[in-house]
């Protein structure tokens, strides 16, 4: 299944395997990753980062892996690129302002008819610190 340790690339067969997990094990993996590779992977469009609007709420997809983001790319045939963005400056810097805006995240999303997890920016700043 999923490494153990930090890997730059994802075999074919994990990167399937990850897109079949829970909604639920898609967030587990998504905190325990990140901690591991000290960085987060988000979706750069052209007027900016990839967002989900749906009524009054805003929320950007999040992924553990740039290989997880660019598939979720490919099979919605969104016109972007993968973007890291270090563990420090995500918590630190985004974090607060995601709070602040009211912006959700969405834990690793995979296509738009399978239920994806939401967290807050306050809840994942609690998951990463180990509350």
């Amino acid at each position: 299944m999923f490494p153990e340790t930090v890997a730059d690339k994802l075999t074919d067969a994990v990167i399937e395997q990850a897109m079949r997990l829970s909604a639920e094990e898609r967030q587990e993996l998504v905190v325990s990753y990140i901690v591991k590779a000290n960085e987060i992977w988000l979706v750069q469009g052209n007027e900016g980062f990839v967002m989900f609007e749906n009524g009054d709420s805003v929320q950007l997809p999040v992924f553990p892996h740039k290989d997880l983001a660019q598939k979720f790319v490919d099979i919605n045939e969104i016109v972007g690129q993968c973007a890291n963005v270090a563990l420090d400056e995500f918590t630190q810097t985004w974090l607060p302002g995601l709070e602040k805006n009211g912006v959700e995240l969405v834990m690793f999303p995979t296509t738009s008819d399978v239920e994806n997890l939401v967290m807050t920016a306050e809840d994942l700043a609690a998951a990463l610190n180990g509350n």
